[in-house]
């Protein structure tokens, strides 16, 4: 009798935890051998995708953009060059920027009303991440 409720208390353990992964279902994803994570109903626009690009102040540069059923977006991308592994986030900030610590990452967040986009700028292993997104919130849910 016993084996018999704990079968049934795993079934019902196995149906919830299916339901919950289903309605927190993400994308886990790589961008220059950084980890992020995409909420499934973001798809995305692989002909924004740039792999390694090589920019005119010698950074290499990797982007993915997701776009959502209302076409709101998040934006990924990652730099890195000859002297990244030096900068700081002073080195970076911008006079609208505001420092802000996301999912333990020290950054710089910076909210552009005109254009209705949130930036959060971080630096982790030598390279600097840009997440851009629409709404604040998907900040937490896209940085690992």
């Amino acid at each position: 009798m016993v084996s018999r409720k704990i079968l049934i208390a795993l079934g019902v353990f196995a149906v919830l935890a299916i339901g919950i992964g289903s309605v927190c279902a993400v994308q886990n994803i790589e961008v220059d051998g950084m980890k992020f994570c995409i909420p499934d109903e973001y798809k995305e626009d692989t002909s924004l995708a740039t792999e390694g690009v090589t920019n005119e102040d010698g950074f290499k540069i990797y982007n993915r953009t997701y776009f959502d059923s209302s076409n709101k977006m998040i934006h990924i991308s990652v730099f890195h060059g000859k002297d990244t592994d030096k900068l700081s986030l002073d080195d970076l900030k911008e006079p609208t920027d505001v420092k802000k610590t996301i999912k333990g990452y020290d950054g710089l967040l910076d909210h552009d009303k005109d254009a209705g986009l949130y930036f959060f700028t971080y630096i982790k292993n030598g390279k600097v991440s840009i997440i851009t997104v629409e709404d604040e919130s998907l900040l937490e849910k896209v940085i690992v």
